[in-house]
């Protein structure tokens, strides 16, 4: 993946350094300054050529999936998108918000980029599903994704999940970067209803009810305990392939993560408390594993997705391709154990249950 302060408009990076009060640096100004530049010229040309496409975007019966980061969001959003009738935001859009609507045609009829995700060696190309915050950070929306630049921002930045929590100026950013870029997405997928996926949304389904009234949302969850230090893997490897600024220690990482978990749980449960059983369904990424057929042929009954029998052989064939990959596992120390075990309670025996 490309650094990802090169994606940034010019006045996306200001308002970063605004915000962070980043030190000046001739070389990064000018790494930035020219894309930038570039970037925000090309934002408004789509802008307005694509103003009349977007009257046929369609915010109805979107697929919103839910989840702590590692929890299997990527593979049970991947698999949701073998269906035909639904569009999803690709990989090549959401790197490139700014002109994805006059290039990603091209990009993907010439087969696209292979990549590969730093966390998990998993490829991604530029037409795979792709989590949608990476755009919005592009685009000047305030995200957790910022700390990816700044790593000793992590603290911080996990709080700018929910837009609630913004300011008010912000906040109105955020929703109108939210609406424009997925009724381009929508406009690209011909209309079709959206599969959407970044685990940044699990903090805000209180304001996505609001902007996809209509949405169903299903929750991933993994073993907590197996979750943590995956998630500290994670953020470790994007630091390594992202930073710009001075890395954080392992157990910097580790307290961060200890200490956002409640606080998403606590948004996630109130986001969906009053959710009708045919919009929110909960599965266990353990499960889905196990059985990734029957449980995603539970969930198209459980939110009245539709028909599944066009989605069986397509995604039996994909689980054959993937049946050689297994996701990483490693436990915490026991000194760490033990501070999971008080902290995340709750979570814990809601997992239990879940599985």
């Amino acid at each position: 993946m490309s650094r990802l302060y090169l994606n940034l408009t010019a006045g996306s990076w200001r308002q970063l350094r605004r915000n962070w009060k980043l030190p000046a640096s001739p070389m990064l100004m000018w790494q930035t300054l020219v894309p930038g530049t570039m970037f925000s010229a090309m934002a408004g040309v789509q802008k307005t050529i694509s103003r009349e496409h977007l009257v046929k975007a369609n915010f109805r019966n979107a697929i919103v999936v839910l989840g702590y980061w590692r929890s299997g969001t990527t593979l049970l959003h991947e698999l949701l998108c073998l269906d035909t009738r639904y569009t999803y935001p690709t990989t090549h859009a959401c790197m490139n918000p700014h002109h994805f609507m006059m290039s990603e045609a091209a990009a993907l009829a010439r087969g696209g980029a292979s990549m590969h995700r730093p966390m998990d060696e998993m490829e991604v190309r530029s037409s795979s599903p792709q989590e949608d915050e990476f755009a919005f950070l592009s685009l000047g929306a305030r995200s957790p994704y910022e700390a990816l630049l700044m790593p000793s921002i992590l603290p911080d930045a996990l709080k700018l999940t929910d837009p609630r929590d913004l300011s008010p100026k912000d906040e109105k950013r955020w929703r109108e970067l939210f609406v424009n870029f997925l009724g381009g997405v929508s406009a690209r997928g011909m209309g079709r209803p959206m599969i959407l996926k970044s685990p940044t949304h699990g903090a805000r389904v209180s304001t996505l009810r609001e902007l996809l009234p209509e949405a169903r949302y299903i929750l991933i969850a993994r073993d907590p305990m197996t979750n943590f230090e995956s998630v500290v893997r994670m953020w470790k490897k994007m630091f390594e392939s992202y930073a710009i600024g001075p890395m954080i220690s392992d157990d910097q990482i580790r307290e961060a993560v200890l200490q956002d978990r409640p606080r998403f749980e606590g948004k996630l449960t109130a986001g969906t408390a009053d959710l009708p059983a045919n919009r929110f369904a909960a599965i266990a990424y353990e499960s889905l594993v196990a059985n990734p057929l029957g449980v995603i042929e539970d969930l198209y009954g459980r939110l009245e997705l539709g028909n599944f029998d066009p989605m069986r052989e397509v995604l039996q064939a994909e689980m054959n391709r993937r049946s050689g990959y297994k996701a990483k596992a490693s436990m915490p120390s026991a000194a760490w154990q033990e501070r999971i075990s008080q902290e995340w309670a709750p979570l814990l025996t809601r997992h239990s249950a879940l599985a």
